[in-house]
């Protein structure tokens, strides 16, 4: 297999590289570009432009440029012959973009050639649960609890999605950013449009709607921002277009069922906390949450109590379901793409709201 990567930035060396190391793809070969050509990652063949890269018989292509790049990128490879393009998140940055890519994707030919990739549609225990369905890859904390109780009937209240990242102090003594995947300090200045509403809240609408979607629910989306401020706790000022959202609270609704997500990339040593607590009707709930180098997800339902582990890196989850067995089908890529343009769709909006028209 030969696979690509435009942009070969923090992601693809911190996260998308140790996957493929792991997943331990047979005849495997990795080449990529990036328009800074001192940006090099070992184990993958460095091209000295997009047209070398996008000329090669490749099986799959990457976008892990920055997200304002992205159309741009993509519009150049549907011209090519790759048969599968994955576009990282948020698949677009701005809502003329958007309807860009929408136009583009109305075309059969390339429709079924994109996927709109976040990494945590691999995050799916609820739903396995709330189906009867948990995989074997889920080891129970306490075998003596037994099997889960049946859920298949159990009906969704409310959704609470969460994404408050670790963050640690400059030398003035204020917040910054942690890596991701290494935990050290990203000196980067964060602008708009790589605030938490679009860069993270992508993450958390995905896991929400991809749990709904698998239930069968009806998947529209209604969105209201506040809270939003800074990095340094200060409201964002309508018509700054500069200044990236440090913290945030969306609340609305996803099928007519309440939703609430809180965002924070500079919740302290004590952040952490990543992923959707599901309420249920009949008062019990289910909590999917990061724990260390895995998922933990619990279900509480009267006097039962439960926790399930489930180890390994979220990309690492997340590619094996594209790359191994029969991966995602054309149908497939089709209906994720569409769900998260929707979502990016409703954040832009909060953007506009937020600064004004843009």
């Amino acid at each position: 297999m030969q696979i690509g990567f435009v942009g070969l930035g923090a992601v693809v060396e911190t996260a998308y590289l140790p996957a493929l190391r792991r997943l331990a793809l047979s005849g495997l070969e990795l080449w990529g570009y990036d328009r800074d050509p001192a940006r090099q990652l070992a184990g993958v063949h460095a091209l000295p432009s997009l047209d070398a890269l996008l000329a090669r018989p490749l099986d799959l292509l990457f976008i892990t440029t920055p997200s304002l790049d992205h159309l741009v990128t993509l519009s150049a490879a549907l011209a090519s012959a790759i048969p599968l393009l994955v576009v990282e998140k948020p698949v677009v940055a701005r809502l003329d973009q958007l309807e860009q890519l929408e136009a583009l994707l109305a075309e059969p030919a390339c429709a079924g050639r994109v996927l709109a990739l976040d990494h945590w549609m691999a995050r799916t225990g609820i739903q396995q649960l709330l189906s009867g369905q948990l995989g074997a890859n889920w080891l129970p904390e306490d075998s003596a609890q037994g099997n889960p109780p049946d859920l298949s009937g159990a009906r969704l209240l409310r959704l609470e999605g969460y994404l408050q990242e670790p963050s640690g102090q400059d030398e003035q003594g204020r917040p910054i950013a942690l890596n991701f995947a290494t935990g050290e300090a990203d000196c980067r200045t964060l602008r708009h449009p790589d605030g938490v509403i679009l860069d993270i809240g992508t993450h958390v609408l995905t896991q929400i709607r991809e749990l709904v979607a698998a239930l069968g629910c009806d998947e529209s989306l209604q969105l209201l921002a506040g809270e939003v401020t800074d990095r340094l706790g200060a409201a964002i000022v309508h018509g700054d277009l500069h200044v990236a959202e440090g913290r945030a609270r969306l609340r609305g609704s996803v099928g007519g069922i309440p939703l609430q997500i809180r965002l924070d990339k500079y919740a302290g040593p004590g952040g952490g906390q990543k992923g959707v607590t599901a309420f249920l009707a009949d008062g019990g709930q289910i909590s999917l949450d990061r724990c260390g180098n895995g998922e933990r997800l619990t279900l509480t339902q009267g006097s039962y109590h439960q926790g399930w582990r489930q180890e390994g890196a979220l990309y690492e989850h997340c590619l094996a379901g594209l790359l191994l067995g029969e991966g995602i089908d054309r149908e497939a890529r089709i209906a994720l793409t569409r769900r998260r343009l929707a979502e990016v769709r409703a954040l832009l909006a909060l953007h506009q709201q937020l600064r004004g028209p843009h």
